[in-house]
């Protein structure tokens, strides 16, 4: 039990260590092809958006984690809405709040707070002894605005205002130590839904745009994670399902970016239940190992809402601990 307990120390420390190489080469099943900077940015977030394998850019219902994927997707919200996500991986713990507030007047706002916790390490001096404790955080803030042109185009955009603070000292930590970055990125989305009996909708999202992170001085300021991501989005009309008050949704999205080699394609797929229940599965695939299914579960009662979802990638399962996803909602 000692030596159980001892293990589980050492891993909380090695965590932190092994989160940068790990975002750096396997995120998203790719090699890096240049420095880049901020790459949490391309990890998944939202348990309905991991468990539709990230194929959300087209998802007129995505609601306030339309804000993190494709600010469009608020535009045509017509409740306000509460959220919370969590997500748990082996590298770390994630938590972000958003409030998103729809008006017919001026269009739909919405802010968030994100918040990345890949743990402690202890700062040891030259003898092993503890002289401080390293915290490794990421933290953003994010301000949205998204309103319908016409009656089938939607479009939105997000500023997002990050920090990187990388062994963050707490106590004596001499060179072990390193000043957190900052910079500021920009995403922009749009939606078109087509004039079709079962909807049908496409959608595109360019995200993180913006100046590089810097950390100590502009020579060794390094780029955000660009991407950008388009896809369809498709209700499949099945009358056995119309008829039992079921609907059959599925998502294609393909996912570029010049941080990573190759070009990422998602693909998922929601059956639901008089707009209350919903079983969702997906698939990501880059370049690599990486990526893998996924699968959720997901409740939506009047002002409350649920969803739950979990990926199987590879490197997860490796360590036992494939990731998981959690969204509240409440709309007002």
């Amino acid at each position: 039990m000692i030596g159980v307990t001892c293990w589980r120390v050492r891993w909380r420390r090695t965590r932190a260590s092994l989160a940068w190489a790990f975002l750096a080469t396997v995120l998203s099943g790719s090699v890096v092809h240049a420095q880049s900077a901020a790459l949490f940015l391309l990890v998944p977030f939202g348990a309905k958006a991991t468990a539709l394998g990230e194929a959300v850019s087209a998802d007129t219902a995505l609601a306030a984690e339309g804000l993190w994927w494709n600010p469009a997707a608020l535009a045509r919200m017509s409740s306000k809405e509460i959220a919370f996500h969590h997500s748990s991986t082996f590298l770390a713990n994630s938590v972000m709040l958003t409030v998103v507030i729809p008006s017919r007047v001026i269009g739909t706002v919405g802010v968030a707070g994100y918040f990345v916790d890949y743990g402690d390490q202890q700062a040891t001096d030259p003898n092993g002894n503890p002289t401080g404790v390293l915290r490794n955080r990421s933290y953003v803030l994010a301000a949205s605005y998204a309103t319908p042109v016409g009656k089938r185009l939607s479009v939105g955009l997000t500023y997002k205002l990050l920090v990187v603070a990388f062994n963050d000292c707490s106590g004596a930590c001499g060179g072990q130590a390193a000043p957190p970055g900052s910079s500021s990125a920009l995403d922009l989305g749009a939606q078109y839904s087509l004039p079709t009996t079962s909807p049908v909708s496409f959608g595109v999202s360019v995200r993180n745009l913006g100046p590089k992170l810097q950390v100590k001085d502009q020579p060794q300021a390094d780029p955000l994670p660009r991407l950008i991501q388009a896809g369809a989005s498709a209700r499949i009309p099945v009358g056995a399902l119309t008829a039992a008050d079921a609907a059959l949704d599925v998502n294609l999205d393909v996912i570029r970016s010049p941080a990573l080699t190759g070009t990422g394609v998602g693909l998922g797929s929601t059956l639901s239940y008089r707009g209350q229940y919903f079983f969702r599965v997906g698939y990501k695939r880059q370049s690599g190992d990486a990526g893998g299914p996924s699968l959720g579960l997901g409740f939506q009662r009047d002002a409350f809402g649920f969803d739950f979802a979990r990926r199987f990638d590879r490197l997860s399962s490796q360590f036992g601990e494939p990731p998981t996803y959690i969204t509240l909602r409440a709309r007002f």
